[in-house]
């Protein structure tokens, strides 16, 4: 069995539906295989992932940890090392993990310009542009730049996060900004 790679182009009616770009899909060279991914599946994943990452940060910054954890597989790992962070295991750990550390910040997650890969009906890999801000009490400030490297699964009728990785290009604390002197 011979996979060869095909970008397919999504049109200009898609993009009402948020669907406006590339799909990377794996298709079988050999007509006769029934694993090959049709670009109909492969842009209904891509459609699919980009809710749960949308989710997952509206989900981080309201502190919606029941929401959360459905974006997530139970196993999922959570590589944060390239952050000062730690890695964990597990849907539970992770959001133990984040209370402790992200719990009494206010903070504003935004991802961009998701690069995702379906190869299969049920796995997918991505990464995703990531600009953060995080405010603690006392007004101790955080803005970061950086990517999330990640890979999803198909869990029934849903896709979940099964690993991410965070990695950083830039994180510059910052002082309280003070608009016309106020």
């Amino acid at each position: 069995m011979t996979y060869s790679r095909r970008t397919f182009m999504i049109g200009t009616g898609a993009a009402a539906f948020g669907l406006a770009g590339a799909v990377s899909a794996r298709v079988s060279a050999d007509p006769g295989d029934a694993a090959a991914l049709d670009p109909a599946t492969a842009v209904a994943a891509v459609y699919a992932i980009k809710q749960v990452k949308a989710r997952y940060f509206r989900a981080v910054d309201t502190k919606d940890w029941d929401l959360l954890k459905q974006q997530v597989t139970p196993d999922v790992v959570i590589d944060t090392t390239g952050s000062a962070g730690i890695i964990t295991v597990g849907d539970d750990a992770f959001i133990a993990y984040l209370r402790l550390t992200i719990g009494s910040a206010t903070t504003v997650h935004q991802g961009h310009m998701p690069e995702i890969e379906v190869q299969t009906a049920s796995t997918a890999t991505g990464v995703w542009a990531l600009q953060d801000l995080l405010i603690w009490p006392g007004n101790v400030r955080v803005l970061g730049f950086g990517h999330y490297h990640e890979t999803y699964v198909r869990d029934g009728d849903h896709w979940r996060i099964k690993s991410n990785k965070l990695t950083r290009l830039y994180l510059d604390p910052i002082a309280e900004q003070k608009l016309f002197g106020v």
